[in-house]
């Protein structure tokens, strides 16, 4: 899903790259080493090698055959893009960015209806509510009351 650039801050770019820097290029849940922007495939194949037949070198074939599992991204653990604390922010690889993302699915859904403008009601504990009704939105209303029968 291509990100929303305008609910990021200005910096993004460079707040990314700070993290990813002080990680190492390393993703913090795997711990799988990715691939730096204008690395050349040969070069990160080199840093990756863990014995002398690169060739045979599980990873240097994974990263062969799925070249897009070997890049980093910074996600925000809350899934509010404009909060940029430390501690909400972990680089990822494509594939644990993917897994946590679907976990948190029901969460990205009701922040991004909210930014849409769908309201929420406060519920108070010590008072009962009793015989509220909520308005649909008026296009919506209008197209039951046409359609319904």
């Amino acid at each position: 899903m291509p990100m929303d650039r305008s609910l990021y801050p200005p910096d993004w770019d460079q707040i990314a790259a700070r993290i990813k820097d002080e990680v190492d290029w390393c993703c913090e849940f795997c711990s799988r080493t990715c691939i730096k922007p204008g690395e050349l495939a040969a070069d990160f194949i080199k840093r990756i090698s863990t014995t002398e037949a690169a060739e045979d070198c599980p990873t240097v074939a994974d990263f062969k055959a799925f070249p897009r599992r070997y890049v980093l991204s910074v996600a925000h653990l809350n899934h509010i893009p404009g909060d940029c604390d430390r501690s909400n922010l972990k680089a990822l690889c494509t594939s644990c960015h993917c897994r946590y993302d679907l976990r948190q699915m029901g969460r990205k859904q009701y922040l991004k209806r909210e930014r849409h403008g769908q309201l929420r009601i406060e519920w108070e504990t010590s008072a009962k509510l009793e015989g509220i009704q909520l308005a649909l939105l008026p296009e919506v209303e209008s197209y039951w009351l046409e359609n319904s029968a």
